[in-house]
């Protein structure tokens, strides 16, 4: 097999340059072009949880299975399975094991740090609390959705969700109960629109839910007024004894891009006006912006 020390040692240079997805393809190719690897999955098992990291195989086929597992720290492992179709290629891959462990070896390190990576990414974009995105994932990746906007000419509503009278439900009850209800709102909201859609935590009792490719602004309206429907029947337990419950009301408001804004912060700035229309309404509402309307508001 044509493959040296110096090899592996470039072939782990350029893993570091890349993403993980990237890597886990590149581990592949290499494996594929030294060692006659054509079907393999990758796995990342952290305690008793695995996480599928890169699978190439034919699902049609029943699948003979050599295993490597490289133990990154006490409780993360990398495992990489080798599929075969027939048992000829079974037992060439077995007797080239050693040859491929020492290659792996080296991958599965950097390949950990590249899952690291991600995962620290990642929890910087999410809100530890909801497990919604946070301001800081909509300050970095919102812009793009304009310009992808733009390209298919095809506009984007952005809802601004505010609980009724969250502040009272603190001061009733504590921060452990106003927790509760953050987080059945989240939940509420990601289970209502589309798994293409956005839902983003963007202040302390506030949601930004993004919804992208809409037809018109009453599909927006009809969608608020779904969101604002489903979380109505939502019950919060806030005490596991007496199986107490507590229900919330939200209001939106809702802008439309590029109808009412042109930018990220105009187009924000816009629901947010919006929200306090209709919160100025009472309970359970929903407001579109528009100029004329906005031009009648008083914000003081």
């Amino acid at each position: 097999m044509n493959f040296s020390c110096e090899t592996i040692i470039n072939e782990n240079e350029k893993l570091k340059l890349t993403d993980l997805d990237k890597s886990c393809l590149n581990i592949f190719d290499y494996l594929k072009l030294h060692h006659h690897i054509n079907f393999l999955q990758i796995d990342i098992k952290k305690n008793s949880y695995t996480q599928n990291l890169f699978l190439c195989t034919n699902n049609d086929e029943e699948h003979l299975i050599n295993t490597l597992e490289f133990q990154q720290n006490c409780d993360t492992t990398i495992i990489f399975h080798f599929l075969s179709v027939d048992l000829e290629d079974f037992e060439s891959v077995k007797s080239h094991l050693s040859a491929i462990q020492m290659s792996l070896l080296i991958f599965s390190q950097s390949l950990f740090n590249k899952y690291m990576e991600r995962t620290l990414n990642e929890m910087s974009l999410i809100d530890h609390l909801t497990g919604s995105y946070n301001r800081c994932y909509l300050d970095n990746y919102a812009t793009n959705l304009l310009s992808l906007s733009n390209r298919e000419q095809k506009k984007i509503a952005f809802v601004k969700v505010g609980i009724d009278q969250f502040k009272a439900v603190i001061d009733e009850f504590d921060y452990e109960v106003g927790d509760k209800v953050l987080k059945a709102l989240a939940k509420t909201l990601k289970e209502s629109v589309r798994e293409s859609d956005l839902v983003i935590k963007i202040s302390n009792d506030e949601f930004l839910v993004i919804l992208l490719n809409i037809i018109n602004e009453n599909n927006a309206i009809i969608i608020s007024q779904k969101l604002i429907n489903n979380f109505s029947k939502e019950k919060v337990i806030i005490n596991e004894q007496t199986k107490q419950t507590l229900m919330k009301t939200i209001c939106s408001g809702v802008s439309i891009y590029p109808d009412n804004a042109t930018t990220i912060d105009e187009i924000i700035k816009k629901s947010d006006i919006a929200l306090y229309e209709a919160r100025n309404r009472g309970r359970s509402q929903v407001f579109m912006f528009s100029e004329e309307d906005t031009n009648k508001i008083d914000f003081f």
